[in-house]
C-alpha cells in the first residue's frame, strides 16, 4: 500500500480540468490502444477515473448506459460536456457499485492514484458481470527515468512518482483468481523544451507526489541546472519515456 493524499490529488485534478485535453496526449495512445480490447456492444460501461471525457464518445457508442467515475467533479462536468453519461463523483478505492453490475470497465492511466493497487483489481474485477471485461494501463517501473535521473544528480528529493514494478502487477492479478492478460510498451514524447513537459505533467494533474514530497519553489539556480542536465535528442528535444502495462481482466 501507499499513501496519497486523495484531497490534494482532487484538487490537482480540479485545476486541470479545462487545461487536461492539451496534455493528454500519453492518455490519448494508451487509451486508443485499450479499446480494441472493449466488446463492440454493452449494456453497461464505467469510464472509470474518466478524468475530462476524452474516450465518453466512443465509450458511449459501446454501451446502453455509460458510468463516468472520477475524483475530482471538475472533470466529471467536464465530462459530462461531451458525452451522454452517468457521474458519480467518488474514490475508485471504494467502489460505489455493486458486485457484478458491471459489462465492462475502462481504466486508463488512473491505477497509479490508487492507495492500494492489489486491492483496487480484486475490487473493480469483481464488479464485471459474468462475461464483463475490464481494460486498464497503468505506468511502470522507470517512466520518467530521464526526468528522475536528472533531478538526482541536483538532490536527493523525490520528485516524480513511484511506479509499480511489472512482476508486482503480475503476482496482484494473479491474486485476483480471473482469466487476465497483460503486455508491455513504451511511449516517448518529444518537447521542444523541458518546460513543456513539466506542464505537461502539471497540465494532466500528475505533478503530485505520492512519497516523500519535497517542498518549496524550485530556485532558478536548480531550475538552471535541471536544464542543463536533462538529456537532448539529435533534435535537441527533451525525451520523456514512459514504460506502460495493458491489462485485461475477464469477468
Amino acid at each position: 500500500m501507499q499513501h496519497i493524499d486523495k484531497q490534494k490529488v482532487a484538487r490537482a485534478f480540479s485545476r486541470a480540468a479545462h487545461s487536461y485535453d492539451h496534455h493528454n496526449e500519453l492518455q490519448r495512445r494508451s487509451g486508443e490502444t485499450l479499446l480494441a480490447h472493449l466488446p463492440a456492444q454493452a449494456d453497461v460501461g464505467l469510464d472509470l477515473g474518466c478524468g475530462s471525457g476524452w474516450f465518453g464518445p466512443a465509450l458511449k457508442q459501446r454501451a446502453n448506459r455509460l458510468l463516468a467515475l472520477d475524483l475530482s467533479a471538475a472533470m466529471l462536468q467536464q465530462a459530462g460536456t461531451r458525452a451522454d453519461m452517468i457521474p458519480l463523483c467518488a474514490d475508485m478505492d471504494a467502489p460505489p457499485l455493486a458486485e457484478q453490475s458491471l459489462d465492462f470497465i475502462f481504466a486508463n492511466l488512473c491505477l497509479q492514484w490508487s492507495s492500494n493497487s492489489a486491492a483496487w483489481l480484486s475490487n473493480w474485477s469483481a464488479r464485471l458481470k459474468p462475461g464483463g471485461v475490464m481494460v486498464f494501463s497503468t505506468l511502470l517501473d522507470g517512466s520518467l527515468a530521464e526526468l528522475a535521473r536528472s533531478w538526482h544528480a541536483i538532490d536527493s528529493h523525490a520528485h516524480i512518482n513511484q511506479f509499480m514494478q511489472a512482476q508486482t502487477l503480475r503476482e496482484q492479478l494473479a491474486a485476483t483468481g480471473r482469466r487476465w492478460q497483460l503486455h508491455t510498451g513504451t511511449e516517448q514524447l518529444c518537447y521542444p523544451e523541458l518546460k513543456a513537459l513539466l506542464q505537461d505533467l502539471k497540465g494532466i494533474g500528475a505533478n503530485q507526489i505520492n512519497h516523500n514530497r519535497r517542498t518549496g519553489l524550485l530556485g532558478k539556480n536548480a531550475w538552471q541546472r535541471l536544464n542543463l542536465i536533462y538529456p537532448k535528442n539529435q533534435q535537441g528535444h527533451c525525451v520523456a519515456t514512459y514504460r506502460l502495462a495493458y491489462g485485461v481482466i475477464y469477468g
